[in-house]
């Protein structure tokens, strides 16, 4: 396997290896083609080439890598958390493939911007891949590392890098756009979007077919779990898990920390212990998010009746990406002007289904003054503005 990977570096078409490889992969497996790429490294091979052929290998191992079934776990485990996020991945590039095709039925001076606006939207979501990237960086990596396989995990990080700079440089583009006819928005499909939502379906198929087998084989349950403990603080891509995974048979240590209810969290004028403060968030009569200073939102207050819906998928994701395109300029003037301190608070109010509903940023402060975030606060406030005269007797509102 080696001495044919070699080969294609120096030039060999690929089509006089394939035969030979397929030969050759019918007595090996999916490990054995990760084992390959690390001794290459460990030999010397620069894992910058390795990466750079990385799409060659795959198309070249395609046959026999499409027999590899996408590995089954339990709801919550943390493979499944990846590969229900590569579904929802899929699922949007989709979205973004249709309005390509539709664009490509249109007369070449028709006015694509609303398409190409809608594509921007998905675009945004898209980039949630960060958060799935970084978890396979800094949890799953990790463990390769611990075990003698660094080699495949970098050139796999390297790819990432090269998904995250290709994202980065199709929205910029896209923010430029004001107006755009269907010619040049065909053209840019196939100069950028196609080529960056194809460089992501590459990476989803190297995962399902690589790399989480040959993880699922090398990592113990233990180590699962603390991958499974830790995933909540970078976040997730799109999906969010929604059961508590556990390994059955044996009580596991819990590796992140945890706020213990019985203990108190002092403030400056009282404390609450962690259910308390909790319930607390729960039953504010208006809906909490806090995006923190880097632009990363980090909480959003549980409510039953929120205004508007918020999914943990949101977690981690830079704020920008949570809005639509045409109002991203908007956000991050409110962000730069908490930022640099010339103002304090910004305040909408919209009408939505009849509802009136009234929404506030403010800048958050540390104790030195420096800018430590935004609080967003979102009250349909259509009850309030309707009341009149006093209401001095308890008298409990009928639907509660």
């Amino acid at each position: 396997m080696k001495s044919l990977i070699r080969q294609l570096h120096n030039g060999l078409a690929e089509e006089k290896v394939k035969k030979q490889f397929e030969t050759i992969l019918d007595e090996a497996d999916y490990a054995d083609v990760f084992l390959m790429e690390m001794q290459l490294i460990q030999e010397g091979m620069p894992k910058e080439v390795i990466q750079e052929l990385c799409d060659t290998h795959t198309r070249v191992l395609k046959k026999h890598l499409d027999l590899q079934e996408t590995p089954q776990t339990m709801p919550g485990h943390p493979v499944h958390t990846f590969i229900e996020e590569n579904k929802a991945l899929v699922k949007t590039i989709k979205m973004i493939q249709l309005l390509g095709e539709e664009i490509n039925k249109m007369q070449d001076e028709d006015d694509a911007f609303p398409k190409m606006q809608q594509i921007h939207s998905y675009m945004n979501e898209l980039m949630d891949v960060e958060k799935h990237y970084r978890r396979k960086e800094f949890l799953l990596f990790p463990y390769f590392e611990k075990k003698n396989l660094p080699g495949p995990p970098t050139v796999m990080w390297g790819k990432h890098d090269e998904v995250r700079e290709s994202l980065k440089e199709t929205l910029n583009g896209l923010a430029q756009i004001k107006a755009i006819s269907a010619a040049e928005a065909r053209a840019y499909l196939q100069l950028a979007i196609l080529p960056t939502t194809a460089a992501i379906e590459e990476m989803i198929y190297k995962e399902e077919k690589i790399l989480l087998p040959t993880a699922l084989d090398l990592l113990t349950e233990q180590e699962w779990y603390e991958i499974c403990t830790q995933s909540d603080e970078i976040g997730y891509c799109i999906y969010a898990p929604e059961f508590e995974w556990r390994p059955e048979g044996e009580t596991y240590k819990q590796t992140r920390k945890t706020q213990s209810p019985g203990d108190r969290i002092q403030m400056s004028t009282g404390s609450f212990n962690l259910e308390e403060l909790i319930a607390v968030f729960k039953t504010l009569p208006f809906d909490l998010t806090f995006v923190d200073k880097e632009d990363v939102v980090r909480y959003f207050s549980p409510g039953r009746d929120r205004v508007f819906s918020r999914s943990r998928a949101i977690l981690g994701r830079k704020v920008q990406y949570c809005h639509p395109p045409k109002s991203v300029h908007i956000v991050n003037k409110i962000l730069k002007d908490f930022k640099n301190g010339t103002e304090k608070q910004a305040k909408f109010w919209i009408n939505r289904s009849g509802r009136f509903i009234f929404i506030a940023y403010y800048a958050l402060q540390d104790e030195q003054g420096a800018y430590a975030g935004t609080l967003e606060v979102t009250q349909d406030l259509t009850e309030l503005r309707a009341l009149s005269g006093e209401q001095r007797l308890l008298k409990y509102d009928e639907k509660n």
